[in-house]
């Protein structure tokens, strides 16, 4: 549960602390109801008909709109150093968009530099954000190797409150699996919710050496270079290993139907794992890392890929339950930025934006079509992310003590996005050209009329950060009946039921047969998913055969290639 806000008295209010939102159609994760909702100091005070109000009260007429709790994305990453730069927005413009698009609170992620600690780190990123902020905002930890898991005690606390942490399984911050193992029992032991990017390391980098080897230095050398199956493998192994820690899991930006299948499938046997996918997975193809335009195809550079036709099967994971959330994973760098890798796409910045346009593309992709129901829809974006970061009952839900963090949605508005049009500084749009219908006429935070119509007043500093508590009640009570279900049990057994050896030592057994020694195959020509790249066993050969496996080769839109695919 978020930190309360300090409430102001009501003899010292103005007419501005009051809002009524009439006629409108109220919608929750748990359904919808006509229904009044009535606001007073930041709070939402009541929600019904026939309500009795004070006068002086602004009323704002919502007739055939519809009134949803403002959005939670807990996936951004604002003023994020790296590439020898940073994110294009800060704290300000990113939190600007957030809200120019109905999201009304963000997580950004800490990371820690080298020989800094994450309480350095963290008071860091608070002086960045706090005098910038525009809407209330929480963050989460990166756990890199050299992480000292002790440290991680001082961010659970009250006064901190951080209670998610990031675990990436490749790139920079990669941990071996025996530090996964380590940080997702201490993340469990500390109430906390583990955060995974999931794909195959080992995959990746050999990948890359036989793309560039190829003379592939292109955009599309990240794509070849991070193939579906390293993702769907990563998955299930970051799966498998965080139920053995008994540590709920919360895998980010799924890019493929056969990776949200293995969420499913983890889920129906007990896992306590929730699926997340971005905007740009629901509507941006990989066919663009082909195009003849270098600077178009290294727009849509992110990791994992984007893939070619899985935004219908992304959609469908979404609407039958596979995947829980929609978070942007806004992360923008212009095109300057992108050309820091013009002649090696390993050094292109990874990453699009995605923060302003969440809540439209899903409503006209989802909504729309029919796939997915309005009280999903705000689940997806609002209750549920709100919910696992335990800043619900206070966002996520329109009811009677929660923030007046609200979105009146105008289902008939229409727009067509485009890098002319976004609040992001970005000189760029992975949804250039595309036509939403649906928008919000107005947003709330904290009862703050912040989008009056077309006027939008965000105000630079006025958002809060906002402590986080851990141990949330439903992650933990289904692994408490999980571990309930799976006992320990030893059996009790009598001499008698114990092997004879008629009191023979160690010394006077017979000594074991001399074992031939196997070579090994070198002509191995398919991944061995059953022995992972931290394992022993996984040699230079292995490595090398998962490398030849992992690419196929393809031709690209527009004529054929001799690159792998």
């Amino acid at each position: 549960m978020v930190t309360p806000v300090k409430r102001v008295p009501i003899h010292l209010q103005s007419a501005q602390n009051r809002i009524l939102i009439k006629n409108g159609t109220v919608i929750n994760a748990d359904g919808e109801q006509q229904a009044d909702v009535y606001i007073e100091d930041s709070t939402v005070r009541m929600v019904g008909n026939h309500l009795i109000i004070p006068g002086g009260t602004r009323v704002i007429d919502a007739t055939g709109k519809y009134i949803f709790p403002g959005g939670v994305d807990i996936n951004v990453h604002l003023q994020r150093p790296g590439y020898g730069t940073q994110t294009i927005d800060d704290f300000y413009q990113g939190s600007k968009a957030a809200l120019a698009g109905g999201t009304t609170m963000i997580m950004d992620m800490v990371v820690p530099g080298q020989s800094e600690s994450p309480m350095e780190a963290f008071a860091k990123w608070r002086k960045w954000a706090d005098d910038k902020v525009c809407c209330d905002y929480a963050l989460k930890m990166q756990i890199s190797g050299g992480t000292n898991l002790d440290q991680l005690e001082d961010l659970v606390t009250p006064e901190v409150g951080i209670n998610t942490f990031q675990i990436d399984m490749a790139g920079e911050h990669k941990l071996t699996d025996k530090e996964m193992m380590a940080a997702m029992d201490k993340i469990s032991g500390l109430g906390g919710l583990a955060m995974l990017y999931a794909e195959n390391g080992a995959i990746i980098q050999e990948s890359e050496n036989k793309i560039i080897s190829a003379g592939v230095d292109g955009p599309e050398g990240h794509a070849m270079s991070h193939p579906e199956e390293a993702q769907t493998e990563a998955v299930m192994r970051g799966c498998v290993l965080a139920n053995a820690a008994e540590c709920p899991l919360y895998v980010t930006s799924v890019m493929s139907g056969a990776a949200a299948d293995i969420i499913r499938r983890r889920k129906e046997k007990g896992y306590i794992v929730v699926g997340e996918v971005t905007p740009a997975g629901l509507v941006a193809d990989g066919s663009n890392y082909w195009n003849q335009s270098w600077v178009h195809s290294a727009s849509y550079v992110c990791t994992p890929p984007l893939r070619e036709g899985e935004t219908a099967n992304l959609l469908t994971s979404a609407a039958d339950g596979s995947l829980e959330v929609i978070a942007s994973q806004h992360r923008p760098y212009n095109s300057k930025q992108k050309a820091l890798g013009a002649t090696n796409f390993k050094m292109i910045p990874k990453g699009v934006p995605g923060i302003e346009e969440r809540l439209s593309l899903l409503w006209t992709k989802g909504v729309l079509t029919g796939k997915i129901s309005k009280s999903k829809f705000v689940s997806l974006v609002s209750t549920q992310p709100a919910k696992l970061i335990n800043a619900y009952p206070q966002k996520g839900v329109i009811e009677v003590g929660a923030d007046a963090d609200l979105v009146i949605w105008d289902p008939e508005a229409s727009k067509t996005l485009g890098k002319a049009e976004h609040m992001s500084k970005c000189d760029q749009s992975i949804y250039e050209g595309i036509e939403v219908q649906g928008a919000p006429e107005y947003v709330l935070c904290r009862g703050r009329l912040v989008k009056d119509q077309d006027i939008f007043r965000p105000m630079q500093g006025f958002g809060l950060y906002r402590e986080l508590e851990p141990f949330n009640a439903d992650l933990y009570e289904k692994i408490r009946v999980q571990k309930e279900s799976q006992p320990i049990r030893a059996v009790q057994r009598t001499p008698m039921d114990l092997p004879m050896t008629n009191g023979a030592t160690a010394e006077e057994m017979p000594p074991p047969e001399p074992v031939e020694e196997k070579v090994s195959n070198q002509q191995r020509s398919s991944v061995d998913l059953t022995s992972h790249p931290d394992s022993p066993d996984f040699d230079n050969a292995s490595r090398a055969s998962s490398a030849r496996s992992s690419v196929r080769v393809r031709a690209p839109p527009g004529g054929a290639s001799s690159g792998f695919w």
